[in-house]
């Protein structure tokens, strides 16, 4: 026989004879090393179970015995390589002990993970975040107000916050694949993103002005600008009406206080007593309103020179500026 036969005939074989140790030890009855791969006795109830980015897989198949979900790592770390699938997926598992070792490592291979996709848009407010998360199925309310309570990490962007005021602001806005049952995981994920943008794009312009300020007035930016154009002279307007200490009278801090986002304003609300209504009380609001994307936050950073001190958006949507009263005034008239 030639000896390309002979190569591929031993090729054969040792597929042949992974394929039937494989089975054998699959299904060979309980006194034999099949056991190893047996579900286990007792309780059949899910439990959560998490795989790391990083971690090998002896690391994890120690882990599944720990948890009780599996008879032998030694089996688990077999089955993976006779079966060829020697790469498993980070993220959080619902698993049974019930299960057998097979359905074990093919769930965990196949990648058939509890995560879930989560899309925080620009300007989501805190509160809004969290029902957004509670909705996805991340964790109840309780959880997310427990874990943000108890969050203390040691980010350098957190040394201008101070300590009694929450993580509103912070909390980046982006796409994220968010791990269900985890809140903590979640909240540290959307503050490391933020740490990368202060890294790269915040701390190298920010010089000497106040990074609470400046997330402050970029959250209220976010939610008074829609193009580039107005976050920049908007920005401006707020600093020059902040300079000449006059009143901010954004809208949007009104709304915020009374945490509606969608009904016209009324008279009783304008006059709403809180520190948050800047059409009563001068100087910036506690906090920042809502948590801004890049595009506010650098609108914050660099403000262009401006001689305007007014602004109003009209019904469709366009914003006028004004230098004086008078003229914004008359701005009132012709476009609202």
């Amino acid at each position: 026989m030639p000896r390309t036969y002979w190569i591929i005939a031993i090729s054969l074989g040792a597929v042949v004879v992974a394929v039937a140790i494989t089975l054998l030890v699959i299904w060979f009855p309980a006194s034999s090393p099949g056991w190893l791969l047996a579900r286990r006795a007792g309780s059949a109830v899910d439990q959560r179970f998490t795989v790391r980015s990083g971690e090998t897989i002896s690391v994890i198949a120690d882990n599944l015995k720990a948890a009780g979900l599996i008879r032998s790592a030694w089996g688990f770390k077999l089955y993976l390589k006779l079966s060829g699938k020697v790469i498993v997926q980070p993220g959080l598992y619902q698993l049974s002990p019930a299960y057998p070792l097979p359905r074990v490592a093919n769930i965990i291979a196949s990648g058939s993970t509890a995560n879930v996709t989560v899309t925080i848009p620009e300007g989501y407010t805190l509160a809004q975040i969290i029902d957004t998360l509670v909705a996805k199925e991340v964790a109840v309310a309780t959880e997310f107000t427990a874990a943000l309570k108890d969050f203390a990490p040691d980010y350098e962007f957190f040394k201008s916050k101070p300590a009694d005021k929450s993580l509103e602001g912070f909390m980046f806005p982006d796409t994220y694949r968010l791990i269900k049952g985890e809140p903590t995981e979640a909240i540290r994920m959307m503050l490391d993103n933020f740490g990368v943008k202060y890294k790269d794009e915040i701390k190298p312009r920010l010089g000497d002005k106040n990074l609470y300020e400046v997330m402050i007035i970029a959250s209220l930016v976010e939610k008074e600008a829609k193009t580039q154009t107005d976050r920049e002279q908007i920005t401006a307007v707020l600093y020059n009406r902040l300079e000449a200490g006059m009143r901010l009278d954004v809208d949007a801090t009104v709304r915020y206080a009374i945490n509606d986002w969608k009904k016209a304003l009324t008279k009783e609300d304008l006059s709403i007593d809180s520190p948050y209504n800047t059409r009563r009380v001068s100087g910036l609001p506690p906090t920042p309103i809502c948590n801004p994307g890049l595009a506010a936050i650098k609108a914050a950073l660099n403000p262009p020179d401006s001689d305007y001190y007014y602004y109003l958006t009209d019904y469709d949507g366009i914003t006028h500026y004004a230098k004086t009263l008078k003229e914004h005034t008359d701005n009132k008239l012709k476009y609202l």
